[in-house]
């Protein structure tokens, strides 16, 4: 089934009746340094990042500017391998100045992004595993600086940053968690880990939505001895080779220090032995589980602060990957060595003899020269190729860059001002600008998008709506007073317990109050 496109996706994830500008832009993928450090004796996996950008953008109703300022931004590296395709959220980051929607737009449009990112990659390869991760640490600006500064945007603690991206993944597993492979386990599954919290703690982070379906969306705990076992390593490697070395990570950060200490590091002023480098193994840390309780003591994960951990595996369906079945296993190889072979009594065949391949010669040309045409060049950016003028339709709407190209993008952003709405504008029109000068466009790449998606009611399971029941002691139900004078009520408003008696009194007992003249 070919996945739907991005306009689609987003289409039906924005609230009704709200336009936003897109523009994407990515990189194509490019051999880089390995995410995770080899074993002992191997080397490390070829590996290949692709980097892509997603910022929106809307044009207000009011004020002085009519441009459209950026409101969100959205930054993912994709890392490739063999086995294993990794999505990894390095940033994301809002400006404040989208108006408030239900649902919410910014949490709509990083949940449809990531699902149709997912599903693209997937199709391309369905046979390998593939995840998202990302680590939530609250900050008050990611991306768009100054923007802390605006008394709009809404700064979340870590506790509810943690929270608001499993709710941006949880829909991504919600629609996929009734296929399941042929051994019964869910093909999408959900993993969290904050250091310093107990499993039993953990529940308080999962949404909500998770808790009531009664399935195990979500797992306390982490899938790194699954990832390493569809890389096929061992899941009893050294910690390093099960650890990814994401860039601006606080584990790759704690990672760093630990190769530091026993001299395994590249940069290291301290040289360890052969030995000690050549198992791999840190001389504190001897398993995953040491390596998260150690997490606790870091400076990001300490005092009062919370960083959370979140990934998103979604395995294959069922069949293995291709690279296993192409791949012969090296260990049958040495059990059984390859077989001599056997003696016939018929003479072996002559070798068929080699014909000599001769020279052609060269035909002397003759005639009249004839010059060519000229031809004139595109006008090409130094930080574009000739095979990326197809662009839009190659990467669905995103406009491709090189990897410097890219950086350059990514930098002026960063050197922007987003702390009023008049700056932001001004901002914005100056990062498009930028991008227009690296690949010499005409026309602005962004396209448009109106909302279609209306405020839902919670549902149950059976589909019901959900209605809030304030309590059976608060609902009451109007008494009826019957011609006698007597009060009849129900045994479930409890007007028996609420309503005191009525005395009724008989003719004999009522007199008259004499008149006075």
């Amino acid at each position: 089934m070919e996945p739907t496109t991005l306009k689609d996706e987003l289409k039906a994830a924005l609230p009704e009746g709200l336009e936003c500008k897109f523009r994407y832009i990515q990189t194509s993928p490019k051999p880089c340094d390995a995410l995770f450090s080899p074993p002992p004796g191997q080397k490390p996996e070829d590996t290949k990042l692709a980097s892509h950008l997603i910022t929106a953008s809307v044009t207000p109703e009011q004020g002085a500017t009519s441009q459209d300022v950026l409101v969100l931004a959205v930054e993912v590296l994709v890392f490739t391998t063999r086995r294993l395709t990794t999505i990894f959220v390095s940033k994301a980051d809002s400006t404040g100045y989208l108006p408030q929607h239900k649902p919410s737009a910014v949490k709509s449009i990083c949940s449809a992004y990531l699902k149709w990112l997912s599903n693209r990659l997937r199709h391309k390869n369905p046979s390998r595993k593939l995840v998202i991760s990302l680590f939530a640490r609250s900050q008050s600006q990611y991306l768009f600086p100054g923007s802390a500064e605006n008394s709009s945007k809404h700064v979340l603690d870590d506790r509810q940053l943690i929270k608001w991206w499993a709710r941006v993944l949880h829909p991504i597993l919600a629609n996929q968690s009734n296929q399941t492979s042929p051994n019964n386990k869910p093909e999408y599954q959900g993993y969290m880990t904050v250091p310093d919290y107990d499993k039993s703690e953990l529940r308080s982070f999962f949404p909500r939505e998770s808790l009531a379906s009664g399935r195990q969306h979500w797992i306390a705990g982490h899938p790194l001895e699954e990832l390493a076992e569809a890389r096929k390593v061992s899941p009893a490697a050294p910690p390093r080779c099960l650890l990814p070395r994401f860039p601006d990570d606080p584990k790759s950060r704690f990672m760093e220090d630990l190769d530091e200490e026993v001299g395994i590091s590249d940069e290291s002023k301290i040289h360890a032995s052969p030995s000690k480098r050549k198992d791999g193994k840190w001389s504190s840390i001897h398993d995953l589980a040491r390596f998260w309780e150690a997490m606790e003591f870091r400076q990001e994960c300490s005092s009062g602060r919370s960083v959370g951990f979140l990934w998103l595996v979604m395995s294959p369906q069922g069949h293995p990957s291709a690279s296993q079945a192409q791949e012969p296993n090296p260990e049958s190889n040495k059990l059984h060595p390859p077989s001599p072979p056997l003696k016939s009594s018929q003479p072996t065949a002559k070798p068929p003899k080699t014909k000599t391949r001769r020279s052609k010669k060269s035909k002397k040309l003759t005639g009249p020269i004839v010059p060519r045409k000229p031809r004139l060049k595109g006008s090409a950016s130094p930080t574009d190729t000739s095979a990326q003028t197809n662009a839009h339709a190659e990467t669905n709407d995103a406009l491709l860059l090189t990897k410097d190209g890219y950086d350059q993008a990514m930098q002026t952003l960063l050197h922007l001002d987003f702390a009023t709405r008049e700056v932001a504008a001004h901002s914005t029109a100056k990062w498009v600008a930028e991008v227009f000068s690296l690949r010499a466009l005409r026309k602005d790449w962004a396209w448009a998008v109106v909302g279609t998606a209306k405020p839902e009611q919670a549902t149950a399971e059976n589909g019901v709506a959900i209605v809030n029941n304030i309590g059976g002691m608060l609902i009451k139900k109007k008494s009826k007073v019957e011609v006698d004078g007597t009060v009849s009520g129900s045994a479930e408003t409890k007007t028996e317990l609420e309503t005191p008696a009525v005395n009724v009194l008989g003719a004999g007992m009522i007199r008259k109050k004499p008149k006075t003249s």
